[in-house]
This record gives structure tokens, C-alpha cells and sequence, in this order.
């Protein structure tokens, strides 16, 4: 999304450009579009049009300002993932002491503890060794782990990681039944720290720039060309407004599953005709539209399964049920909610469009649609199940409009 500011500089040099305006969200479903003007403690003040928006930070969703671009092509770096979940794409790295002091590829400088860091990794933009490094991180163990890059492959070796001296060459590791060795931060392609506690303090916002980076902070503030990040870690990170691309300030307060990737897709079909699930519009690719207009939701058709990794953090999942009548009437689809592998809820719709729906011991019928509400609180997954009573699963679609979780 191209800045206001920007636009209005090219229009004053005779350069002919398509503006963008900021966009703000809030939790009552009012989205406005203009121009950010300041963030305070307390608020955020926005302006639309002729219109000055204050609105509490309590009250907003997030702050849209530009597209993230991403780290450019040709760009070596190295990637760290804090405690707070922020993950930052560095062009150095250095670590001494107890001390880490980060170079964003962005140019942005910062210091924060050692024990703040849960991982950091070599040679990010690798895509080959990106997915060992996933699978890697994927064996959950209860210990520190170093991993070494030889011939292609990455090992990963189990024990207790110390402190880093104070060159900055060597990290002291005890291997697991082993003797302490001094191992050479230069042949380390990435560490691993067995983190069980949290951060000292809760993020309010979460902040994405343009090159990809997502910080986690306490506090927010922007006066107009500066955003300034209090960090969990009792830092603070300044950045210029046209690096700052959303401000995400919901944190799980309303999350639409369709502003989420699912860790786990499951698409198939019984003629070989796999039909992808669609975010935000019908199968069609058109808005849906069940007994009205819906602007969030997911579609799809059987058979598929979107399974949600929740850690735990919601307590109430909330959707729509329908069946878009431009994709096909005479939908029979089957509904299952899974939490943890527990069935929840299965609902299954006749041709007529009437909805038998199963919760628990209870049974409800809806005609058209259905609003499914569900207590979802320390839930770790959450899946939907979309399949059909016949083994061809043809014409059987729904939509999950409004499909969201909440805290």
C-alpha cells in the first residue's frame, strides 16, 4: 500500500500515481480510510476524509499502511526468533556475553539479552535449508541444541548452551552425558534455546514492516514520522513511518480464520477434482453471499480439512453456516469441529437447506443458516472437517462466513 505522503510528493513533481489511502479497523466492524496521524498511550487518532477518528487503543483492531514487500531477492541474512515470537531478518549478528546486538537487513540497530533469543539460524534465504531448519525445529525437545551445516545437512546436537564470551567467538555447550566444549559461533549454522517461560511483559501490538519483520511491543507510539517500539525485552526500536507497513493491534482478540494460514490442509476428492478452499469469497471466487452479503469467511467444498494450531490462547469460536446458491443448491455437505481430536459440533445439511446440527448431546435444525458458537478456551487445535455422504463428494460446498476466534 503506497503512503499518502509519498502519493502527494510525486502529484507536486507532475507524476501521475493512484493513492492509497491508511486503513484503520476497529472492533465494533467500522473500517475507515485515510491517513494516520499520531499514537499515543492511550490512543490512535486517524483522519478520513473530513473526519478526525480518536479512538482507544483498547477499541482497535490494526492500522494497514503498505504492502510488505519482503527481503529483496539476491539478500543474504540470518533470521532470530525472540521469546515474544517477533522474528527479524538480520544482516549481522552478534553476540557477547550475555549480550546481542542486532542489524536489521533494513539497516535498524539494536541490543537486547541473550536470553530473550529462542532461535536464530544461518542463511534464511536458502529455501532448501529454510525446510530443513522447519523440520528441525518441528522435534520438540526439552534441551538447548546447536545445529551444523555439513554436506547439505543439518545436524542438530542436544545439550545444555552456556554463556558466549566476550569476543564473540565461542559459546559454551555441554553435550548431553558430555564434558562443556567451547564451540565456535562461526561454524554454528543456528542455535536452538529450550525457552519454557514467557516474556516479562505482554505486547500490546504486533508490528510488521516492509521487509517482512514482525515485532512484538508494549507500547506504540507515532508523531507523524516516527513509530517508536517499547519492546518486552526493555528496549526501544525507532522506526521511519514509510518502513512500517501494519500495526496489529487485535493480538487475539478477533482473529478471522481467513487472515490466518491453517498449519495443516487436507484437499482431496473422489473423481480426482480437488477444489482448493478460498478465503473471503465463495468457491467462485466471487463475495458470498448466504442470507446476505459477508465480507470474512472460508469456503469449501468437500473433501477438506484446515486444522488451526491455537496454543491454547481463545475461548470462543464463532461462524456461519451456509451454502452460497451461485456454487450450487443442492449441497449435502457434512460439518465437523474438532478440538484436540474431540468432536464439538457436526452439523448436516439436506438439499432444502435445512441444518441438523449436533453439539454434544444436544440437537438443533436450522433453515438457510446457522450461527455455531463454541467454547474453545485452552484449546490447542482446532479443525474443520468438510465431507460429503457419497464417496464422488460432488456438489457438496458450505461456507463459514464470519468464521473467527476470540479471547
Amino acid at each position: 500500500m503506497m503512503s499518502w505522503r509519498y502519493s502527494i510528493l510525486l502529484v507536486l513533481l507532475g507524476v501521475s500515481v493512484a493513492v492509497a489511502d491508511d486503513e484503520l479497523r476497529l472492533l465494533g466492524g467500522k473500517t475507515s480510510s485515510g491517513a494516520l496521524v499520531s499514537i499515543s498511550e492511550r490512543e490512535i487518532v486517524f483522519k478520513a476524509g473530513a473526519e478526525t477518528i480518536k479512538s482507544p487503543l483498547s477499541q482497535v483492531l490494526d492500522v494497514s499502511l503498505r504492502d510488505i514487500k519482503g527481503i529483496p531477492p539476491g539478500t543474504n541474512y540470518s533470521d532470530v526468533k525472540l521469546l515474544d515470537d517477533t522474528v527479524l531478518h538480520c544482516s549481522k549478528v552478534v553476540l557477547k556475553g550475555a549480550s546481542a546486538e542486532l542489524t536489521l537487513v533494513s539497516g535498524t540497530t539494536f541490543k537486547l539479552p541473550v536470553n530473550h533469543i529462542v532461535w536464530m539460524v544461518h542463511e534464511a534465504h536458502n529455501a532448501g535449508l529454510v525446510k530443513k531448519w522447519e523440520d528441525v525445529l518441528s522435534h520438540k525437545v526439552k534441551r538447548d541444541r546447536i545445529v551444523i551445516l555439513r554436506d547439505g545437512d543439518l545436524n542438530a546436537l542436544e545439550g545444555t548452551l552456556g554463556e558466549v564470551d566476550a569476543e564473540g567467538e565461542t559459546v559454551k555447550f555441554r553435550p548431553e552425558g558430555g564434558e562443556p566444549i567451547p564451540a565456535r559461533l562461526e561454524r554454528l549454522h543456528g542455535l536452538i534455546y529450550y525457552r519454557p517461560e514467557s516474556p516479562t511483559e505482554t505486547p500490546t501490538c504486533r508490528v510488521f514492516d516492509t521487509l517482512g519483520n514482525s515485532m512484538a511491543a508494549v507500547k506504540v507510539g507515532f508523531d507523524g514520522k516516527t513509530f517508536t517500539l517499547a519492546t518486552t525485552f526493555g528496549g526501544k526500536i525507532t522506526l521511519p513511518w514509510d518502513a512500517v507497513a501494519k500495526l496489529d493491534f487485535n493480538l487475539g482478540r478477533l482473529t478471522f480464520l481467513s487472515d490466518i494460514e491453517p498449519a495443516k490442509t487436507v484437499e482431496k476428492s473422489g473423481v480426482g477434482l480437488v477444489t482448493h478452499y478460498r478465503k473471503d469469497t465463495n468457491l467462485d471466487g466471487d463475495p458470498i453471499i448466504l442470507d446476505k452479503e459477508y465480507k470474512k469467511g472460508l469456503s469449501l467444498h468437500a473433501h477438506s480439512e484446515l486444522e488451526y494450531n491455537l496454543a491454547g490462547k481463545y475461548k470462543d469460536f464463532k461462524a456461519i453456516l451456509g451454502v452460497d446458491a451461485r456454487t450450487g443448491t443442492d449441497s449435502q455437505v457434512r460439518v465437523s469441529i474438532l478440538c484436540d481430536g474431540e468432536k464439538r459440533a457436526e452439523a448436516q445439511r439436506s438439499p432444502g437447506g435445512l441444518w441438523k446440527i449436533k453439539l454434544g448431546d444436544k440437537e438443533v435444525t436450522a433453515q438457510g443458516v446457522y450461527s455455531l458458537s463454541l467454547n474453545i478456551k485452552e484449546v490447542q487445535t482446532l479443525r474443520i472437517v468438510v465431507s460429503s455422504r457419497n464417496f464422488l463428494d460432488l456438489y457438496d460446498h458450505v461456507t463459514l462466513a464470519e468464521a473467527r476466534v476470540s479471547q
